[in-house]
């Protein structure tokens, strides 16, 4: 089962990465001849977008490829983490990332904090390039729009916080490939989190 999913990750990698090239591309085919200032701010923010999307893409490629190799069993069983020792961490995951969600929403919807916009804010503009851009999904204005954004800011920060769960919860000792996957990861995501930071403030100078 593992590498049936592995293989559909790498699959579903290829197929995104060479969609958001594609997109790049006519990103690129449409800029003016002589650009000015909000078309060059636009152009730096779909490069940074462009570097996002590789990046999460590779992010899921690595998945894949994790998954799809056959690994032997590398923590025995009696060294093995028990699971009430995961209940904390994935407890605390669940609930920063639920928190972090519920304020996303509160602070678009009631509250004036537009500097919170750039700290968590990022799911909802990823959220808007895959399903407009890329996708070519009108999200709309009404009751869905509000269900499908919620629902990805919650599984973006599920994804964020997974790798810290991860590693929390393992024997770095003995899960050495697991490991530095995770950190790999988690790399990957806290780069794609800053990153989108920037595409945020240059599209609100523009």
């Amino acid at each position: 089962m593992k590498r049936i999913i592995g293989i559909f990750l790498i699959l579903f990698s290829i197929v995104c990465a060479a969609a958001t090239v594609l997109w790049f591309g006519a990103g690129l085919a449409g800029q003016p001849e002589n650009p000015g200032e909000d078309d060059r701010t636009m152009f730096s923010a779909m490069i940074l977008f462009f570097v996002v999307l590789l990046s999460l893409e590779c992010a899921i490629f690595l998945c894949g490829r994790y998954l799809r190799r056959r690994y032997p069993d590398e923590v025995p069983e009696q060294t093995k983490i028990p699971h009430g020792r995961r209940v904390l961490p994935l407890i605390i995951s669940l609930g920063c990332s639920i928190a972090i969600t519920m304020l996303a929403f509160l602070a678009k919807k009631f509250l004036e904090i537009k500097a919170l916009a750039f700290v968590i804010g990022q799911p909802y503009v990823l959220a808007q390039l895959i399903f407009g851009s890329l996708m070519a999904i009108k999200l709309g204005s009404g009751v869905m729009k509000q269900v499908i954004v919620i629902a990805f800011n919650l599984l973006y920060y599920l994804a964020l916080f997974y790798p810290v769960f991860r590693i929390v919860t393992m024997d770095r000792n003995e899960e050495v490939v697991r490991y530095r996957l995770m950190k790999t990861l988690l790399v990957i995501f806290v780069s794609v989190h800053i990153l989108m930071g920037f595409v945020m403030a240059m599209l609100f100078r523009a």
